[in-house]
This record gives structure tokens, C-alpha cells and sequence, in this order.
């Protein structure tokens, strides 16, 4: 079985079938967002009263322990962590940006693209600078 992480309490992230975060707008109101743990499927559910537009930056954190899950040196990418069924760990990015479909999908191995806008990092190699 496949489970989702916060990258630094390691709660637990998932809730039947979606991965439930903390998010917050700039100069907004605040909620849940549920994320389809399926990676490339875009579906979400949250709250209407959220007000979350297309192009809107939303501020992502974890639900346990509250700490952002932006990346420091950009935050634009969310980083979550990755549990699959065989035991191997992930680094999951994706775009914090409503409408911008974009993850990553990040082990020792290799780095897996989904998501129309994946290309806007060019560099194959953008994640080492992190």
C-alpha cells in the first residue's frame, strides 16, 4: 500500500483515496484540500468558501505539525514524501499554482514528469539545485 508523508513530522497525509493539506491564500482565508493521490490526476475537493482561483498561489502545510511544505528556494513547488507498495520512498513536487499541472515524481533512481506544464523546468536535472 502507497502512503503520503509530511517530509517533517512523517504524519500520515492520506484520507481515502486523497491526500488531505493545510492550505491557506495570500491575504486569505484558510481550509483543507483534498488531492487525488493518484500522481497526474488533478482532482481536488475543498471547501467553495476558499475562493481558490485559476493562477492563484496557495500556500500549502501540513495538517499535523503545520509547517510549510514549500520549497525554500522556490515557492511555487510543494515537496511531499512518497511511500510506494514496494517500500520505496519518493519525493513528490508539485506546482502550488491553481490550474498548473505539474508533478514530480522523484527517487534515487529517476525523475518522473506529469502534468501538461511538467516542461516549464527545462533542465532534466533542476530538482539536484533545490
Amino acid at each position: 500500500m502507497k502512503h503520503y508523508n509530511c517530509p517533517y513530522c512523517h504524519a500520515y497525509l492520506n484520507a481515502q483515496g486523497y491526500i488531505a493539506l493545510a492550505v491557506k491564500k495570500p491575504h486569505g482565508n484558510s481550509g483543507v484540500i483534498l488531492l487525488s493521490e493518484e500522481i497526474g490526476d488533478y482532482a481536488t475537493k475543498l471547501n467553495p468558501k476558499l475562493d481558490i482561483h485559476e493562477g492563484d498561489l496557495t500556500h500549502f502545510h501540513c495538517p499535523s505539525c503545520t509547517e510549510s511544505l514549500h520549497l525554500p528556494s522556490d515557492e511555487r513547488l510543494v515537496r511531499i514524501l512518497k511511500t510506494d507498495s514496494n517500500g520505496v520512498e519518493h519525493t513528490v513536487i508539485f506546482s502550488a499554482i491553481n490550474g498548473e499541472r505539474s508533478t514530480y515524481l522523484i527517487s534515487d533512481e529517476r525523475q518522473l514528469t506529469f502534468g501538461e506544464h511538467a516542461l516549464k523546468f527545462m533542465d532534466p536535472e533542476w530538482y539536484l539545485k533545490l
